[in-house]
């Protein structure tokens, strides 16, 4: 009873591979290894875009045999395998010899002719096989006129660009679309009529122009308006920036083919681009009068200080310009006055120091001091070494600020940390370091707190802080002459600069007005507010913080009574250890009064006064 099952078995695998080998064979695509490819006909013309040309490819496999359900590549160079779009390649299968299918074996697609005459090459691919048959296409298209516009679009090239003159980007180019309701190229204006109008609506009105091609093939530029015309359905023209910076927005509208406006107007209004300031040109420094100095309550001051920073005509940079900011408090060696005595020598304040393009030294052959110059300071020898700042007063921006890049191996140049740009004579510098405790810090809009070395500018402006400390050591450094203080050794080598610089050294300014200063208003007094002949006075003055203020002169007057019958004279002296109207290294004064003449009741009234400041009155009477 087993047996049977397995016989039939056997006969049903026989009769399907009978079957199989009846019906052709194979119907795999990779089965294929020959085809041959026809055409229904040879020719095709473009003015007739519905007619088309049947390509057949036929597909054999190893044994000669039609070979069905084979997936069939096609590919032409002219022409298309759609009548609506253009499509060059595509593919079919072929067919099983039914009533739908192009016939066993065979796949076929159809060529039209397109818009290009020439002769199309077919290529028929499968399973690494391939042929060619070509087809004519012949005639001459037909552009249909394209419809008359609907909309019209401006775009520009360029969202933000620059005030001319700058070395940046200093125009965009403006395109305008005329579109038909569907969104396509709109029609072209007869030959010698312009179809586009171009407008500024909004503008910096610093010189700003458009310029562009008209109908009649001449290049025109105008700073409000301008007439051009289309190719295509496009128009090209392009705005150059003034002098100032600012918002631009356009009005494109189209024309018809006389040149008029449409009724009702075709116009669009776009705000295309922003004209940016150039970079900075100047830095120019400033210092609030009143209410300029904070009495940090650690022992420092810190006072405010504010940055205008313009391109070269005078517009404020655009907002988040960076300026490094860098102090001196302590100048090592200098060729401009004042003179600084080592001891061992002396500075020469001749101003003739010198660079050369290209190369990092600084020379100056009249002070062969960059080895010797040596100051005191923290009761230790300080001489010149790397990162040290190096100013050049009447250089060019781009070489005013430098740093030393190591200690000086020649008496008369110094190596700076890059090239100066320009070669220069005549050259005033000098050579310092922060080595009695001012800092400086700026303000960034963008950030809390202060940015060490740095503020940020908005609307052209940019706030920075100097703190320092605040004791009868270091108060009024740099606000008084050096050649006066004495608290620092060598004498001159007390003083302030602050130096800002923008990003890429476009502009440097160095400020010399910056000092420690003190809290006004000074206040002066004594132990005695009356006198009734000759006398020594102590005086004192301290500002609003208390301390005392060092080598501060101030005025004395003398005003006398309504009587005085017996001719009283008053005569105020000098202060005692600087044979002047000036305190001591200690903010002190002892001040000679001198008095002459006079009879009982006489009187007359010393003031002493200190600028925006109470004064001091001392009376005197003649007993």
């Amino acid at each position: 009873m087993t047996v049977l099952p397995r016989v039939l078995s056997g006969l049903y695998v026989i009769f399907s591979l009978l079957f199989l080998t009846a019906c052709g064979g194979s119907d795999k695509t990779e089965d294929a290894t020959a085809v041959a490819v026809s055409a229904s006909t040879a020719s095709l013309d473009i003015g007739f875009p519905e007619r088309f040309s049947t390509i057949s490819a036929t597909v054999r496999d190893a044994n000669g045999e039609l070979l069905r359900n084979a997936t069939v590549q096609f590919s032409t160079d002219l022409g298309s395998f759609s009548a609506t779009e253009v499509i060059t390649r595509t593919t079919a299968e072929t067919g099983r010899g039914g009533s739908n299918d192009a016939g066993n074996g065979v796949a076929a697609v159809r060529l039209y002719p397109g818009q290009s005459a020439g002769s199309a090459t077919v290529t028929v691919y499968v399973n690494g096989v391939q042929t060619t048959t070509t087809v004519t296409v012949a005639g001459t298209a037909v552009e249909p006129e394209r419809p008359v516009p609907a909309s019209i679009s401006i775009a520009a090239s360029e969202r933000a660009i620059f005030v001319a003159g700058v070395g940046q980007m200093e125009s965009s180019a403006i395109t305008v679309r005329l579109l038909t309701s569907t969104g396509g190229a709109a029609q072209d204006a007869p030959a010698g009529i312009n179809n586009v109008r171009v407008s500024f609506v909004t503008q910096p009105n610093g010189g700003e122009l458009l310029l562009g091609t008209q109908a009649s093939g001449q290049l025109v530029q105008n700073t409000k308006t301008l007439d051009v015309a289309t190719t295509n359905g496009v128009a090209t023209l392009t705005l150059n920036s003034g002098q100032l910076p600012g918002v631009v927005e356009l009005k494109a509208e189209a024309l018809d083919t006389t040149g008029a406006s449409y009724s009702p107007a075709i116009q669009t209004t776009a705000s295309v681009l922003s004209i940016a300031s150039g970079p900075a040109h100047s830095i120019v420094f400033s210092y609030p009068i009143e209410a300029g100095i904070q009495n940090m309550g650690n022992g420092t001051y810190r006072r405010e200080g504010g940055l205008l920073v313009t391109d070269r005509y005078g517009n404020p940079v655009a907002d988040g310009t960076v300026i490094n900011l860098g102090v001196i408090d302590s100048v090592l060696l200098s060729n401009r006055a004042p003179q600084i005595n080592y001891g061992f020598g002396s500075t020469v304040t001749d101003g003739r120091a010198a660079t050369t393009a290209n190369s990092a030294t600084l020379t100056d052959l009249s002070n062969a001091l960059f080895q010797s110059a040596v100051i005191t300071r923290n009761n230790t020898n300080r001489f010149i070494e790397a990162q040290d700042r190096v100013l050049i007063f009447n250089a060019q921006a781009e070489d005013k600020s430098r740093f030393v890049a190591a200690l000086p191996t020649q008496a008369s140049s110094v190596t700076v940390n890059k090239n100066y740009l320009n070669t220069d004579t005549e050259l005033e510098y000098l050579i310092g370091a922060s080595l009695l405790g001012m800092q400086v810090a700026g303000v960034d809009p963008a950030k809390e707190g202060l940015v060490s070395g740095q503020a940020v500018t908005k609307d052209g402006a940019a706030s920075f802080y100097l703190t320092y400390p605040a004791n009868q050591d270091t108060i009024s450094t740099g606000c008084v002459s050096p050649n006066l203080d004495t608290r620092h050794s060598p004498r001159g080598s007390a003083q302030v600069f602050v130096v800002a610089e923008a990003s890429g050294s476009s502009a440097t300014t160095i400020d010399d007005r910056a000092c420690f200063n003190y809290i006004s208003p000074a206040v002066i007094s004594s132990g005695i507010t009356s006198i009734s002949g000759d006398t020594v006075l102590s005086l004192e003055i301290r500002d609003q913080g208390a301390v005392r203020l060092p080598f501060l002169g101030f005025d004395a007057g003398i005003s006398y009574g309504a009587s005085n019958s017996g001719n009283l004279q008053v005569e105020v002296g000098h202060c005692l250890a600087t044979a002047s109207l000036r305190t001591d290294l200690y903010g002190q004064c002892e001040l000679q009064i001198n008095t002459s003449g006079g009879t009982s009741g006489d009187t007359a009234t010393i003031t002493l006064g200190v600028s925006g400041g109470t004064p001091l009155a001392i009376s005197v009477t003649v007993p």
